[in-house]
């Protein structure tokens, strides 16, 4: 009898171990996923406005890419933006970066649970001909 209350309690502490690590890899995966798609919507607003650059001032493009990075929480300002405008190749590249720092687990392992990603999305658009 002894050996089957042994067997039934390893089994138990199995499928917590189980339950623990899939819950991590659960809030690691919400937690990176959120911050990879606020960076594919900033990439695409950054292609969108490259796309239209040749009807939009470069203040113009600016200031919305701006108001966008606002609206996704993300640390860009004006000065974060670089417009490039070609006239001789006839194409228009925007870039920016920006770094972001996750606390997994809300910091309870100190610096093992923070991690930093770099951002750094980038569109080169050719514009037509006049």
């Amino acid at each position: 009898m002894r050996i089957l209350d042994d067997e039934a309690g390893i089994g138990s502490l199995k499928l917590w171990i189980i339950l623990v690590l899939l819950g991590a890899g659960i809030h690691v995966g919400v937690k990176y996923a959120s911050v990879q798609l606020d960076f594919e919507r900033m990439k695409d607003t950054i292609n969108t406005k490259a796309t239209v650059g040749q009807v939009l001032k470069d203040e113009e493009i600016r200031a919305e890419l701006v108001q966008r990075a606002k609206e996704l929480d993300l640390p860009l300002t004006g000065e974060n933006f670089l417009i490039i405008r070609d006239e001789v190749a006839r194409k228009m590249i925007i870039k920016t970066a920006w770094d972001v720092e996750l606390h997994y687990f809300g910091g309870l392992c100190g610096d093992l649970c923070i991690q930093e990603y770099h951002f750094a999305p980038e569109a080169e658009e050719v514009l037509s001909s006049k």
